[in-house]
């Protein structure tokens, strides 16, 4: 979990124990239909302000120029390039070349498994984006 993610559930959290709160307070002097409808609709409204702070650090990330910031991502998936690469083409390239020197091995089950949620989190986005979602 990223710390723009943690830091939003984070707030997240307690922005939604503060709201649930208020509200508890508020609906003890709700009478009428349209009041609690008016209720509901602040409730809403009060529940959403999380994801439109998560929204807002994704898009300064996103901007931002240098690597470090906005590189993150695409960083990890370089990493994980670069240890399967090694794990199934370059090390053992290597060692059918030089038989008598040995290659570290690197573990390539955990960079799958990254990979894959990677990949998997990319095609979700895409079908959104198809589908008219985003």
């Amino acid at each position: 979990m990223g710390l723009g993610k943690f830091l939003g559930k984070l707030v997240g959290s307690g922005v939604n124990e503060l709201a649930t709160g208020v509200m508890d307070g508020i609906d003890r002097f709700i009478e009428t239909p349209d009041e609690k409808r008016a209720a509901n609709i602040i409730r809403k409204k009060i529940a959403m302000e999380p994801d439109k702070w998560q929204i807002e650090i994704n898009k300064i990330e996103a901007q931002h120029r240098t690597l470090f910031v906005a590189g993150w991502r695409p960083a990890v998936g370089w990493i994980c390039a670069i240890a399967l690469a090694w794990g199934w083409i370059i090390g053992p390239t290597l060692q059918f070349f030089f038989p008598e020197r040995t290659m570290p091995a690197i573990e390539t089950g955990q960079a799958i498994a990254l990979v894959m949620t990677m990949l998997g989190m990319g095609g979700i986005r895409t079908y959104e984006k198809k589908v008219g979602v985003s």
